[in-house]
This record gives C-alpha cells, structure tokens and sequence, in this order.
C-alpha cells in the first residue's frame, strides 16, 4: 500500500517535469564577467577608452561585423561604370 502510494507520488511530480523538458541552465560566472579593454585612439596619449563587455556581447559583436563585410563583399558593387 505504501509502495503504490509512493510510487504515484513520484508520478505525479516527474509527470510536469518531463513534459515541461529540462530547466534552462543557469547563466554561470564565466557567461557574466566582465572582461574591459582599453582602446588607444592614434595620435593621442590622452584619449582612451574603456569598453567593459561580456564574453557573449564580445562574441556577437564580432558576428555581426562578420556579417556586414560578407554582405559588403558579396554585393560586388564598383566604383567604375559599366564601360570603363
């Protein structure tokens, strides 16, 4: 009797679990450190900048610069009309 009882018990809290799927993972530490460059503008020693960003923000921004060259490179545009 208390076997069943049991074992329905556990039923009835695994059941939404595995319909629902795995809980997300959480973000861990490394996701949401900080990681801060300094960027030195040419010709001057007085204007620096500091860009502190995650390593996810770091990342997608270097996507979307690859994205906006591979969309430059690909229109083929020139500079020349057509007879040159």
């Amino acid at each position: 009797m208390k076997l069943t009882a049991i074992a329905a018990a556990i039923a009835i809290v695994t059941v939404p679990i595995a319909v629902q799927g795995a809980p997300e993972p959480t973000k861990s530490k490394a996701s949401t450190r900080r990681i801060c460059t300094v960027q030195t503008t040419i010709g001057s020693r007085l204007n620096n900048t500091r860009r502190c960003r995650t390593r996810a923000e770091t990342e997608a921004e270097k996507q979307e610069i690859r994205q906006v060259i591979d969309k430059v490179q690909n229109l083929k545009v020139t500079m020349c009309p057509p007879i040159c």
